[in-house]
């Protein structure tokens, strides 16, 4: 069962991706979100003007691996350039979209956009810590279910692969 601070953890993300929405004028990347999409599976978003995701990222652990105290910390102040990321005491998970240079960075590690818009992290908690390119996904606004978990159950190859990748380690 996911623990209540995960729990408050999209709460507060969603509500001040909403104000933060509510109150900028920016066009480009505009937000973020985030949910435990399993007890070892994170997803993190980063929308884009029309609110639908940008890029989606699936993080990877132990068992409520993100079961910790998190703050976070974005930038959204030009047009073309987002980024977010959570922190922990000793874990950063960050994700940057560029659209002007069409990349994006994942835990500091560059890709093209047009490439590959979802991504898959294993041993997000060690120092074996691997970023893998998923492909290019048609990712989808949250609705009554998060971005992360529309995505999944749209596609099941990809939450077999995701699955998959993470076995494997």
């Amino acid at each position: 069962m996911l623990d209540a601070r995960i729990k408050a953890l999209f709460a507060v993300t969603l509500a001040s991706a909403i104000a933060f929405r509510a109150t900028a004028d920016i066009r480009g990347v505009i937000g973020f979100g985030a949910f435990p999409v399993t007890p070892s599976t994170l997803g993190v978003w980063l929308n884009g003007e029309d609110e639908a995701p940008l890029i989606m990222v699936y993080y990877h652990g132990p068992p409520n691996w993100a079961d910790r105290h998190w703050s976070f910390e974005s930038n959204f102040t030009q047009k073309e350039v987002g980024w977010h990321q959570y922190k922990s005491p000793n874990l950063t998970l960050r994700v940057l979209v560029d659209l002007r240079a069409g990349r994006v960075e994942v835990q500091r590690k560059s890709f093209s956009l047009a490439q590959n818009n979802t991504f898959l992290v294993v041993h997000t908690t060690d120092a074996q810590q691997r970023v893998i390119p998923l492909g290019h996904y048609k990712l989808l606004k949250t609705g009554q279910n998060p971005a992360a978990v529309m995505l999944l159950d749209s596609d099941k190859s990809l939450k077999k692969r995701i699955q998959n990748e993470a076995e494997s380690i």
